[in-house]
C-alpha cells in the first residue's frame, strides 16, 4: 500500500522519527488551515479549521510503511497524541473521508491512502471562552509570558512559507512577526 502523509506546519521540517520516502512535495490539497490551536506550551498551533482557516497548498511525503495502522503509529509518536487525532482516508473506502478535498486529491493521486494529524481548533475552549478571531488570538498571544511569547513566535515564524494563513498576515501587519 502506498501511503501519504499531508503536512503544512512543523511536521515538513521536523518529522521526527517517522519512516518517510523522499521529500515533500508541494502539491497536496487545499485546505482551510489556521493558528487556531493552543498547545500545551502555550503557542498557537495549526490545524485544519473550516471555519477560520486560509486556503493553504498542503504539502505530502509518501510513508515507508506499507500497512496503514504502522504509518499512523509514526504520525501519532510524531503528533504526541492518539489515533483519534490522526485522520485517514484509503481509495478502497475514500467515501468516508472527512474532507472532500482529501478524498478529491487522494483519488487523483498514485496513493492508496493518506493520513493526518487531524487535531481541531480550541482555542475558545482553553481560552475564557473567547472566540478565535485575528484580533482575539493576537491578544492571547501578547498576554503569554515573555518566554511562551517568543516560542509562539518562533512556532509562527517557522511554519512553512507556503502555510499563510489570515492570522500570520495580521501579525505580520501588526508588527508582531
Amino acid at each position: 500500500m502506498r501511503i501519504a502523509i499531508l503536512g503544512w506546519g512543523s511536521l515538513i521540517g521536523r518529522p521526527g522519527d517517522m519512516l518517510i520516502e523522499g521529500q515533500w512535495e508541494p502539491n497536496g490539497p487545499v485546505l482551510k488551515i489556521e493558528f487556531s490551536r493552543i498547545s500545551a506550551d502555550g503557542r498557537l498551533t495549526l490545524v485544519i479549521d473550516p471555519k477560520h482557516g486560509s486556503d493553504v497548498k498542503t504539502q505530502y511525503v509518501k510513508s515507508r510503511r506499507s500497512a496503514i495502522e504502522d504509518a499512523i503509529c509514526d504520525l501519532m509518536i510524531r503528533e504526541g497524541t492518539d489515533c483519534a487525532n490522526i485522520g485517514k482516508c484509503t481509495k478502497q473506502n475514500s467515501g468516508d473521508c472527512e474532507y472532500a478535498n482529501i478524498r478529491d486529491w487522494l483519488n487523483d493521486s498514485d496513493c492508496d491512502a493518506v493520513i493526518w494529524t487531524n487535531l481541531k481548533s480550541n482555542f475558545e475552549k482553553k481560552w475564557e471562552r473567547v472566540p478565535f478571531s485575528l484580533e482575539n488570538a493576537f491578544r492571547y498571544l501578547h498576554s503569554l509570558p515573555s518566554i511562551c511569547k517568543a516560542n509562539a513566535r518562533n512556532y509562527i515564524n517557522e511554519a512553512p512559507e507556503p502555510t499563510q494563513t489570515r492570522l500570520r498576515e495580521y501579525l505580520k501587519s501588526k508588527g508582531w512577526l
